[in-house]
């Protein structure tokens, strides 16, 4: 990734610049097709949430400032989401959801889609961090913690693998935690 903090990424979509504008696009188009999942969007309806989402979002970028004392971004990302669904909601032909329908539609959506937000976003942030992380962590710490944590090895089997003492696998772990507490702290708002 080329932009890894947020503010870094949304200064790149503001100036115009392609790179972000692609790394903007790829980061955030799964949450808007699972948002739009949520909204009950036939898979053409979802697309076009896509791109009316991030024709809003491209022209406002200009001006676009994000300020966290305003709030989170997700919280603005996704008024903007809802709002494109319903916005597609209301164009329908057929009649499948009225407008004046809970079906998942115009109003709010049950506590399990708000939860499926909030994972994905998490998802989201961790994998930006994981992608931070390469940049500032030796390939040794990292392959040691995603033996020890994410392929839950013991310590003394990632010690063999790696050459290395048990008592380095435990501190790899330790480093690269604290590492993505930082990381994610500058990522998530």
């Amino acid at each position: 990734m080329a932009f890894t903090t947020r503010g870094s990424l949304l200064s790149a979509v503001r100036r115009g610049d392609e790179v972000g504008w692609d790394e903007f696009y790829a980061m955030y188009k799964p949450l808007i097709l699972l948002r739009g999942g949520d909204r009950r969007l036939n898979q053409t309806e979802k697309e076009e949430l896509v791109q009316l989402v991030m024709l809003s979002f491209f022209n406002t970028s200009q001006t676009f400032r994000y300020d966290k004392s305003q709030g989170r971004f997700r919280d603005y990302f996704r008024r903007i989401i809802d709002n494109k669904a319903c916005d597609i909601m209301q164009q329908r032909q057929d009649g499948a959801v009225s407008i004046e329908s809970d079906d998942f539609g115009v109003g709010e959506l049950p506590a399990e889609a708000e939860d499926r937000w909030e994972d994905e976003w998490r998802e989201l942030v961790l994998a930006q961090a994981f992608e931070e992380l390469k940049l500032k962590c030796e390939a040794t710490t990292l392959q040691s913690y995603d033996y020890f944590v994410r392929q839950n090895l013991s310590a003394k089997e990632v010690a063999n693998l790696l050459d290395i003492k048990p008592n380095a696998v435990y501190q790899h772990k330790t480093r690269v935690e604290e590492m993505l507490r930082e990381i994610i702290k500058g990522l998530d708002d």
